[in-house]
This record gives C-alpha cells, sequence and structure tokens, in this order.
C-alpha cells in the first residue's frame, strides 16, 4: 500500500476529562468502547476517536463505526495516497493502516444500524465495485463491506453514563451525547419541572 511520506502531524493535547475517561475505557468493556463512539458528535472528538482506535483491544465493530462515520465514499473518490502518520483528522487512513498490521481482528460486538446503516453499506459497495482498485492507493478490505457477527452491545446498570453520575460528569465535560442532567434525583426533578412546564404552556394555550 503506498504510503504519503509527510512529516509527523503536531498532536493537540488531551483535556483532563478526556484522559479521565482514557483511564476509565482501559479497563472497560469493549461495550462501553462502542457506547461511547456512537455519543461522539464528529470533528470535535475525532482526538478520542484516534487514541480508541489505535489501543491493542479496540474492537472491530468500534472501527467499523469510525469507517462509516469517516466519509469513505469522499475518499474512494480523491484517490489520495495515505498519510503515513494519521493525524487525529485522519480517521479513514488510521484504520486501514491500522487493519494492514493486524488490529482489529476481535469482533466480539455486533455492527448495528446506528454504526453502519445497510443504505451507507450498499453506497460503499457500489462506490467500491465502480473504482478500479488496482489503480487506488489503498483498499477497503471486505470485512468492513459486510460487517456480520457478534453480540450486541449491553452494559449493565451502572457502567453507562446514562446512569451513573461519576461517568456522566466526563462525558457531559467531554460534549458527548448524553442526557442535559444527571443521573439520580436532580434528573428527576429536572424531567417533573419540564413535564409541568409542558403542561402548563398546554394549560395557557387552551385559555
Amino acid at each position: 500500500m503506498l504510503q504519503d511520506p509527510s512529516p509527523p502531524p503536531e498532536k493537540t493535547p488531551a483535556s483532563k476529562a478526556e484522559i479521565a475517561l482514557r483511564r476509565i475505557l482501559r479497563s472497560a468493556p469493549q461495550d462501553l468502547w462502542l457506547d461511547t463512539i456512537r455519543r461522539t458528535k464528529g470533528p470535535q472528538h475525532d482526538g478520542l476517536v484516534h487514541w480508541m482506535l489505535g489501543q491493542a483491544e479496540c474492537d472491530f465493530a468500534v472501527a467499523v463505526h469510525a469507517l462509516y462515520r469517516s466519509d469513505p465514499i469522499k475518499h474512494l473518490a480523491s484517490g489520495k495516497t495515505l498519510p503515513a502518520r494519521p493525524g487525529h483528522h485522519d480517521i479513514f487512513a488510521q484504520i486501514l493502516l491500522n487493519w494492514d498490521t493486524g488490529s482489529y481482528r476481535a469482533h466480539r460486538l455486533r455492527v448495528q444500524t446506528v454504526d453502519a446503516h445497510p443504505s451507507q453499506i450498499a453506497r460503499l459497495k457500489e462506490a467500491v465495485a465502480a473504482q478500479k482498485q488496482s489503480t487506488l492507493p489503498f483498499a477497503i478490505p471486505q470485512q468492513f463491506l459486510d460487517p456480520r457477527g457478534g453480540k450486541t452491545l449491553r452494559l449493565l446498570k451502572g457502567q453507562s453514563p446514562d446512569d451513573a453520575p461519576q461517568l456522566w460528569k466526563i462525558y457531559q465535560a467531554l460534549g458527548l451525547d448524553v442526557l442535559s442532567s444527571p443521573p439520580g434525583v436532580g434528573r428527576v426533578f429536572a424531567m417533573l419541572s419540564a413535564a409541568r412546564d409542558r403542561l402548563g404552556l398546554t394549560s395557557g394555550s387552551r385559555r
């Protein structure tokens, strides 16, 4: 596979919240990894995703989610060589280069619609078929075009930021997709207050 002999990219320092999350993920099941990448919101979380994809324990399903989020069809159309040292925003290149060196062979979790929608997979297959692979400086592995197998993600109570206050605090600080109020009594009050406000608006509109 041809690579672009570019200099190593500059690294963006991780925030305290991201460092804390990395420590948690190191000893967490891959279910939390997949749950976490599903909560990311684009380029602002590329640093976290880049770190996850660089870890030996990263599950295949996590890599599939990241690949389909990286706009692979755009990369096929450009046909550019992959950077030798992918930076935080070179997610597509990082996945393919890591695959070539044996990463993501552990496939315990199931790829679901939220990770790669069937229509996305179909479009990527068509794009790959339309390209002459011999003319591209990279190839998308067949496994990413037909991601089968694995078990559905399952987090026990207390393993998810939705119901673990300390986890919620870290995810919320990072801007990951979590509920606006923390787990516990505060969330119950917030839900009751929101419901009361809705009822008040409804009642007011009838006057």
